[in-house]
């Protein structure tokens, strides 16, 4: 008859009538909700909200008599044929005012429902008996519809009455009334599809167009080294992080892989992007840029001859999906400020790897709350439990104070294989990630120098907040014992980014490793030539001879430095 079923949650058993359902209805609102029996899959009109104790027990009546006299009343709202129901007499004539008629009008729905459960649970219910309960309540629903139309105004003909009678029987209002209003609607959607489809000039089919969310991101060359500036999207955009993730996720049709959809997987990254916080560092900018390098760095292990089959594309699933979550709602501070501070983290997760073990909850129960089955796919193996411990693994390998382990393990690896296939693809997977989360002096001069800048200034604002709390903040994080920009940055490249990047540039071999190569020693220059100028500076404002840089002979600068990382790490 063209009524959808509406489901309602049950309410408490009537007496008498086990698995009755008693509901009231807002007078008020004039509106009611309908249930969907699950056998014959029809509506019942009823009402919300009526106790057990609002339907009395008594003697019973069949269906038929019961559907009978529920619609016997006329068109008139005050009908004069009265209604037995369960034993109960219903009086239309002896109801005082509306409000009273329109209770017992809920009785006896309640009623009439609950007879028609009962007939379908009964155990002696055959299907002839079944049917026919269906074909009565089927006619009540039509003699309720037929007495609707000859009522359409039946109060003063307003049409808000009649849209309200509508939805008491679950009816929809009609949309169009007329043949040419519809005509008027096709012609105006057609126009604006046909316009849409003018400024987009693309092949793809309008539906998929319309619901792949993929499709409202900026074109990303993911691919290209230089063409991804997390700045410039950040400043286009405002969700560079999005941008990323969701080029690599369709570049690389990872959602024929993931049961989640790109919907779940549009929101989950959205959600995971809102929560990184507006550190100087440590924000939306470094996950986009981290998540990027990680990319980067694996497709180019992918693509060398020799690491041909060693990883598959559910592996770029999860480097991506890790390096996007790896530092998700930082605070700003460091592990060792959590611990000094005896923040509950850091009673939480023991002192040992707060912020990762931080990240990696925040993480998976994000993904369980938002119901993304992100790691589960559409392959034989590895299974959920599989996947989800290589993503922990990589973000507690991602905690400075595991630098050391992390580097020796994949130089270990490297040095006792012959063979790049035999390497542990876990500890390549920990070693990857590490090397993308510090891995800005690969950028460009420009962004290199600016991510260093912005680290600086948020360690010393943890400096500033462990002074103010009485305690010693560590040398890098002291701004007025400090060492100067270009300095720091000279033992940073040396003590930790090349033993962190010598062991992976065997891997990628010569031609792999050669872009990296190239600005990694374009890094080291421009610190160098900067150091030399910061120590002239300083030479002519103390009057003494200068100091040379820090591959430079004379120059104390290394075991400054040295001390200083060792005290750092």
């Amino acid at each position: 008859d063209g009524m959808e079923p509406i489901p309602v949650a049950p309410a408490a058993p009537a007496q008498g009538c086990k698995g009755v359902r008693n509901n009231a209805l807002d007078a008020s609102a004039g509106t009611s909700a309908a249930s969907a029996v699950p056998a014959p899959r029809l509506r019942l009109m009823m009402g919300r909200g009526r106790s057990a104790s609002s339907v009395p027990s008594g003697g019973s009546t069949t269906a038929a008599g019961a559907a009978s006299a529920a619609s016997s009343p006329s068109g008139s709202p005050c009908g004069r044929s009265p209604m037995r129901t369960r034993g109960m007499l219903v009086d239309a004539d002896g109801a005082k005012s509306i409000n009273d008629l329109m209770r017992r009008f809920e009785t006896s729905a309640s009623a009439l429902e609950g007879l028609y459960e009962c007939i379908l649970r009964h155990p002696d219910a055959d299907e002839t008996v079944l049917q026919k309960a269906s074909a009565l309540t089927r006619k009540f629903q039509q003699q309720a519809r037929r007495r609707l139309r000859q009522a359409q105004s039946w109060q003063g003909e307003r049409e808000e009455d009649a849209a309200g009678w509508a939805t008491l029987i679950g009816e929809r209002p009609r949309r169009f009334m007329t043949l040419q209003e519809v005509v008027k609607q096709v012609q105006l959607e057609h126009r604006i599809i046909k316009r849409w489809r003018e400024q987009n000039d693309q092949s793809s089919p309008l539906d998929d167009r319309i619901l792949d969310p993929v499709c409202q991101l900026s074109r990303v060359d993911i691919d290209c080294w230089e063409a991804v500036d997390v700045f410039k999207l950040e400043a286009e955009t405002q969700a560079p992080l999005k941008q990323v993730f969701m080029s690599i996720w369709k570049t690389r049709s990872l959602g024929s892989l993931s049961k989640a959809t790109h919907g779940q997987m549009f929101d989950f990254i959205g959600a995971v992007e809102a929560s990184y916080r507006d550190n100087p560092y440590h924000n939306r900018r470094h996950a986009a840029e981290v998540t990027h390098c990680a990319y980067y760095i694996w497709s180019q292990l992918a693509a060398q001859d020799h690491m041909k089959g060693f990883f598959s594309d559910l592996d770029l699933l999860v480097v991506a999906l890790t390096a996007a979550v790896h530092d998700m709602a930082h605070p700003g501070t460091g592990n060792d400020f959590l611990v000094k501070t005896e923040h509950a983290l850091a009673v939480r997760y023991l002192d040992r790897s707060v912020l990762e073990h931080f990240h990696a909850a925040s993480a998976f129960a994000l993904m369980q709350d938002m119901g993304a089955p992100i790691l589960q796919h559409n392959l034989p193996s590895p299974p959920f439990e599989t996947l989800k411990g290589r993503m922990v693994d990589m973000l507690l390998a991602t905690d400075m104070a595991q630098h050391r382990r992390v580097c020796e393990d994949m130089a270990s690896e490297v040095a006792v294989h012959t063979s790049c296939q035999d390497i542990d693809k876990l500890k390549l997977e920990c070693h990857l990630l590490h090397l993308a989360d510090i891995g800005h002096p690969f950028r460009s001069r420009r962004l290199h120098k600016h991510w260093s800048v912005l680290v600086q200034e948020e360690f010393f604002a943890q400096g500033d907040q462990e002074k103010k709390l009485g305690f010693t903040p560590a040398p890098l994080c002291d701004r007025s014992k400090a060492p100067a920009l270009a300095k720091s940055q000279q033992g940073f490249i040396n003590f930790v980014i090349v033993p962190a990047w010598r062991p992976m540039s065997q891997v990628l071999g010569r031609i792999g490793a050669e872009r990296f190569e190239s600005y990694l020693n374009d890094s080291q220059a421009m610190w160098e030539e900067m150091a030399a100028e910061e120590a002239e500076k300083e030479a002519a404002v103390k009057g003494v001879p200068g100091r040379c840089a820090l591959s430079g002979v004379a120059s104390p600068c290394r075991a400054m430095a040295q001390r200083l990382f060792a005290l750092q790490l």
